[in-house]
């Protein structure tokens, strides 16, 4: 038991020595002082940017809506075609 304890305090002993070095290793470094952690901060806070719709002209624009009809188009007959798909087959079809 009391060998287990030893180990235990040799084990944290040497951690907590790697751990110190660490902490000198860090301060000591210019880089890190050089570091804008205000900007940083800024930018996390910073709220999403909107995604804005392209601006067309007026032939354009029917053109642009028509496009965006039929991707949505053909995504739902994606959709479609893949809920068929995973539905079961009838008896009548031989399965």
């Amino acid at each position: 038991m009391a060998l287990i304890i030893i180990e235990m305090l040799y084990a944290i002993g040497i951690a907590a020595y790697g751990i110190g070095h660490l902490i000198d290793a860090i301060s000591n470094a210019d880089w890190l002082r050089n570091i804008d952690f205000g900007a940083i901060v800024d930018w996390f806070r910073a709220a999403p940017a909107m995604q804005m719709a392209p601006q067309l002209s007026l032939g354009n624009e029917t053109l642009y809506a028509q496009f965006q009809q039929l991707m949505d188009t053909q995504f739902q007959v994606r959709e479609l075609k893949r809920t068929i798909l995973t539905l079961p087959a009838l008896p009548s079809e031989g399965y």
